[in-house]
């Protein structure tokens, strides 16, 4: 069986390396096609993976953040995947593996790919839903897609399984964790302290991310009031550490937040972190406010409060235990930086190996 991952961000990268880890180990042959769709930085998971690079790098999008350079981008990358006829010679879906994740744009593409090459398509993190198309926008609607197209489905969880009950395809496998978990807490164990670099080790703080374009490019009017609100709520005594992704400094300047202004003294604007920087920079928070699913995730993980700055989630972990959906509204805003405390959990406790579960299905 050949096996082939198809890659479009470094956050792919991460959830899928436990099952690149797990073939790996069992030194099983595969190969990585990159999308293009941004940087994959392997080696933020040097220490986890053996693998350096993407054996079959497709053209890389202009590293900046547009809507007209990604729509060029998604264009070219369909022109693209032509070029991989004499890489799937002789490959059809008895004898070859297709592997795209979650709701990606590339992840479309990938499964597009698996189409066009009569491959068998493998869709990792299925089910997920929100049950609305404009958030996450667009990848509610590129999940959906995928799971039409998809032959194998592995899921995160009960519900997300349950989610699929009206799709036909060959296989539907619980996995009981997203693939991610492993690599979390592989990173968590790197020990690497960002918080003494950005010198505050005796100070409380807490983590905001705010990046999804249906927020900061497509409702930004609406962001710039939350995020407006949150600074200006911040208590006294604690620290804002602000992780600007290029789209949020692009919404944060255009929105007219001046990020060297005294009234942000106690907010600490922040690129994005490598990966097991970004863990254990969350591990010591006293709380997170984020737009992304992913670190809703990765807050429920290690039981961290986590106040969703959505109006809809297409995820389960940590819904009325350590996650709060704000749906945007001030008053839920304001109660959870003040009782945050009491959404603190203990550390989820992995009993299952999910990536075992895909690579046993893989290959058997």
């Amino acid at each position: 069986m050949k096996i082939y991952f198809f890659i479009g961000t470094t956050t792919e990268l991460i959830k899928l390396s436990p099952i690149i880890h797990e073939l790996e180990t069992r030194r099983i042959k595969f190969k990585i096609i990159t999308s293009g769709q941004a940087k994959v930085n392997f080696d933020e998971l040097a220490f986890y993976i053996q693998k350096k690079s993407a054996d079959i790098p497709l053209g890389e999008k202009v590293d900046k953040s547009s809507t007209t350079l990604f729509l060029f981008w998604f264009i070219k990358s369909i022109f693209s995947i032509l070029t991989l006829r004499a890489e799937f010679k002789n490959s059809n879906k008895s004898n070859t593996c297709f592997i795209v994740h979650g709701d990606p744009v590339s992840s479309l593409v990938g499964a597009f790919t698996a189409r066009l090459y009569g491959l068998k398509l493998v869709h990792i993190e299925s089910g997920l839903r929100s049950f609305n198309y404009l958030e996450p926008f667009p990848e509610e609607i590129c999940r959906v897609i995928i799971s039409k197209l998809a032959d194998m489905h592995f899921c995160p969880n009960e519900w997300a399984l349950e989610n699929l009950s009206g799709v036909k395809a060959d296989s539907k496998i619980n996995t009981f964790q997203n693939t991610q978990a492993e690599a979390f807490f592989a990173a968590l164990n790197e020990n690497s302290d960002y918080k003494k670099d950005l010198d505050m080790e005796k100070k409380k703080y807490f983590v905001l991310i705010v990046h999804r374009q249906e927020h900061v490019i497509f409702g930004k009017d609406e962001m710039k009031r939350i995020v407006g609100f949150i600074l200006k709520n911040i208590d006294k005594n604690m620290v804002c550490v602000f992780i600007t992704h290029a789209t949020t400094k692009n919404f944060l300047i255009s929105s007219g937040f001046d990020l060297d202004s005294k009234e942000y003294q106690n907010v600490k604007f922040v690129p994005r972190l490598k990966y097991t920087q970004f863990v254990n920079l969350l591990s010591k928070a006293e709380f997170l406010m984020t737009d992304g699913g992913t670190n809703q995730e990765e807050a429920y993980l290690m039981g961290v409060p986590c106040l969703l700055l959505r109006n809809v989630t297409e995820r389960v972990e940590g819904l009325g235990e350590n996650a709060v959906l704000s749906k945007n509204k001030k008053r839920i805003i304001k109660d959870f930086m003040r009782t945050y405390k009491r959404y603190k959990r203990n550390r989820i406790k992995i009993k299952v190996r999910p990536e075992k579960i895909v690579v046993d299905q893989l290959v058997r």
